[in-house]
């Protein structure tokens, strides 16, 4: 079962991938997730977070699991500490976290796992962040804030990259079934064949679009 919750002022969707045992999986749990993370401990039994990158509105809930194993891009491992790397100085805060807080699992390109009963494939995207990440599950995608529907994420934060963008993008559209549902870290599900198809960002034009 999957359940989307979008919490923050930066509208960030967290998703919970769970099983018949009520056990679940926590991709991105962003700002404002006290009452999310109060549901999900009365719903289901919490066993991993996976993190698609390490910006504040996708790891800030991790507060409220910090027994959990946390998988994360070896490459955005850092921004969990870092105030700066994670934009919570953008919002004038410090990072909650410190080393030797959080229970650290590294992720490489092309990892295979499997957690709860689902195998898991992660993929280095760089673009939005050095260590962008996507994770399918179950057939489903979930892009984090690599790729949006008919759009992308912003590389002008640390570590973005427009020419590592324009290649993860590529590499999505051309690399999984075009009926692949895809679940991105802001904004409303699409699929691979409809941005392959549409997303202006995706092909020759991509270097004459502005970024969100």
């Amino acid at each position: 079962m999957l359940e989307v919750v979008t919490t923050g002022s930066f509208q960030t969707n967290s998703y919970i991938l769970s099983n018949e045992k009520k056990e679940c999986i926590i991709i991105d749990p962003g700002l404002d997730y006290k009452k999310v993370a109060e549901y999900i401990k009365e719903k289901y039994i919490p066993k991993a977070i996976l993190l698609t990158h390490g910006h504040l509105d996708h790891i800030d809930g991790i507060l409220y699991f910090m027994d959990l194993p946390i998988y994360v891009s070896e490459y955005d491992e850092e921004s969990l500490y870092d105030t700066d790397k994670a934009l919570y100085t953008f919002l004038g805060r410090i990072s909650p976290f410190n080393k030797g807080d959080l229970n650290i699992h590294i992720l490489k390109d092309k990892d295979k796992f499997n957690l709860i009963g689902f195998d898991i494939e992660a993929y280095l995207t760089p673009g939005h962040t050095e260590g962008s990440m996507i994770f399918y599950i179950d057939s489903l995608l979930f892009s984090g804030d690599t790729l949006f529907y008919l759009s992308c994420g912003r590389t002008d934060f640390p570590s973005g990259d427009s020419k590592k963008m324009k290649e993860s993008l590529n590499f999505i559209v051309n690399h999984f079934p075009l009926d692949t549902k895809v679940y991105p870290g802001h904004g409303e599900c699409t699929s691979i064949k409809n941005e392959k198809d549409s997303n202006p960002y995706i092909g020759n034009n991509y270097y004459n679009r502005d970024f969100i």
